[in-house]
């Protein structure tokens, strides 16, 4: 069995056009498709009418990104749980797919797939672990001044070739295939990150534990990326990104440099600042 989980907060919209193409594409059975409802006060009736088969579990505080995957997990029972945001939608059986050649190769421990824009245009979808002097540049917001500096090229993997598979360091969550066996071994998703670097910091637990990272070219799907956030202000999805930042750090490079993100905080939150005036959305 596969099991599918989706969080939803404020995107409706989104989440009913996915779950019709991925009914459309997915017809041989065997998955079990959860939707946990995280606090955003949507009413999903006409949803839960449409597809009853779905699996709908409400929570009625927002857990963040991990937290409601993680709630989800907790009644997943599929030999792989699959993460999908509500903005994808399916256009061949990717799920199916991406299994099939996972099974084949018990070596990989996560998946993911080649992400399209609406318009068929690839996605940026891989990228490499960060570390603290991109993710510094980052929060400096340089790479909006120097966007072919060499840290930020380097995470963002930049010349990568989308056109085939590869072993990467981390695949993008939006379609975030897990192996049961790494789940029970490592655990669910890190809920201190409320939003961002969660899928980050469980690949690379993934890799610490033994397993690989896979990307797999020739499957694909459409992704309309960041539904959730379009409607919060830059400001508050800065701030989320800041903390989480802070959190990835601390875990993986230890008190002192996690001390030196959270000194620079007043120094972000004032970039952050002024790129909330020139994009206030």
């Amino acid at each position: 069995m596969i099991s599918t989980i989706t969080v939803n907060y404020k995107t409706a919209d989104y989440l009913e056009r996915m779950l019709e193409s991925l009914f459309t594409y997915h017809t041989k059975g065997g998955l079990e498709v959860i939707v946990v409802e995280n606090g955003s006060g949507d009413n999903l009736t006409a949803i839960t009418e449409r597809f009853p088969s779905v699996k709908m579990i409400v929570s009625e505080k927002n857990l963040g990104f991990a937290g409601g995957c993680n709630l989800g997990m907790e009644s997943a029972q599929g030999e792989f749980v699959i993460l999908l945001n509500p903005d994808i939608v399916f256009t061949e059986p990717a799920l199916y797919h991406i299994c099939d050649n996972m099974l084949a190769d018990p070596s990989v421990g996560v998946g993911g797939i080649s992400l399209k824009n609406l318009d068929g245009s690839q996605q940026k979808c891989v990228w490499q672990f960060p570390t603290p002097i991109d993710q510094l540049l980052v929060l400096l917001k340089v790479h909006h001044v120097f966007p072919s500096i060499g840290p930020i090229r380097r995470w963002r993997m930049d010349g990568f070739d989308y056109a085939k598979s590869a072993d990467v360091d981390q695949v993008m969550g939006a379609f975030f295939c897990i192996r049961r066996d790494v789940l029970e071994r490592i655990g669910p998703l890190d809920d201190d990150f409320f939003m961002w670097y969660e899928e980050v910091d469980f690949c690379r637990r993934t890799v610490k534990a033994g397993w690989r990272v896979r990307y797999f070219s020739d499957i694909s799907a459409k992704h309309k990326k960041g539904s959730s956030f379009d409607r919060v202000p830059t400001i508050t999805k800065q701030a989320m990104l800041r903390r989480s930042v802070r959190s990835y750090m601390r875990k993986h490079y230890g008190v002192i440099i996690g001390g030196v993100f959270w000194i620079l905080e007043p120094v972000f939150s004032l970039f952050a600042l002024l790129a909330s005036a020139i994009k206030p959305m």
